[in-house]
């Protein structure tokens, strides 16, 4: 099986109940952009938040930062784009942050800077935000940016995974499979493998996949049991 490669997009707030000083107004007004931009009516999503990101809103900021880096109802312009996450980065939004470093991993608007990008998804992670935690384990697992620690990249991608991010059960249970830094362990593999693949990951099938040839019947059974165990009683004392 070959290195897997998913990255995710930068990040977009789907709710202003975030932040809990966004008074009533303020909120009818983000959730009315949220409307708007979901019916593919960009400017006039554009023009509810961007009032808010002047007067300060973070989560405002960040999408602004969000509808600049796309190009949606406005002139794509990564710069601009920055400069909305920095000020939403400033007032400590995580997801700002995560976006910064995702700008200077990809090397849109700035020159790609893996260092720059690792001590961003960093910051992001502190707040224990899955998506950060994912861009971080998958520079440890690369060693990207960072010296190369496949204990560090499991244990991040573990955290992450029990908060339910996809990408992260995804790479747990290939790091399982492929045994780096650890002995291959199929049978862990394919639990996870198999919750990433039903919260939708398509890559996650190949793992599962290459799993079951490698277990016994009664092993795929006892995992499949333990997967309805996980998806019942939550992910949090899931192998």
């Amino acid at each position: 099986m070959g290195q897997p490669r998913k990255y995710l997009t930068l990040i977009f707030l789907l709710s202003s109940a975030l932040n809990p000083v966004i008074t009533l107004a303020q909120a009818d007004r983000f959730d009315a952009g949220v409307a708007a931009n979901e019916r593919g009516h960009y400017a006039t999503a554009l023009r509810a938040w961007l009032p808010m990101a002047e007067e300060g809103v973070a989560e405002a900021q960040n999408n602004v930062g969000h509808m600049y880096e796309k190009g949606l109802g406005v002139a794509q312009n990564y710069a601009r784009a920055m400069q909305w996450y920095r000020r939403a980065a400033e007032q400590d939004l995580s997801e700002a942050k995560l976006n910064i470093g995702l700008l200077y991993y990809y090397g849109y608007g700035v020159a790609t800077n893996h260092r720059e990008a690792v001590s961003w998804f960093r910051a992001a992670a502190e707040s224990e935000l899955p998506e950060a935690e994912y861009m971080l384990g998958l520079a440890y697992e690369q060693g990207t940016g960072i010296d190369l620690d496949y204990r560090e990249a499991r244990r991040l991608f573990l955290k992450s995974a029990r908060a339910n991010y996809a990408p992260s059960q995804m790479m747990f249970a290939f790091m399982l499979q492929a045994g780096e830094g650890i002995d291959s362990d199929p049978f862990r593999a394919y639990v996870w493998g198999k919750i990433a693949e039903l919260n939708g990951s398509e890559e996650a099938i190949d793992v599962t996949s290459i799993s079951t040839v490698l277990l016994e019947d009664e092993e795929v059974i006892e995992a499949d049991n333990i997967v309805r165990e996980c998806l019942e009683k939550g992910l949090d004392n899931c192998p």
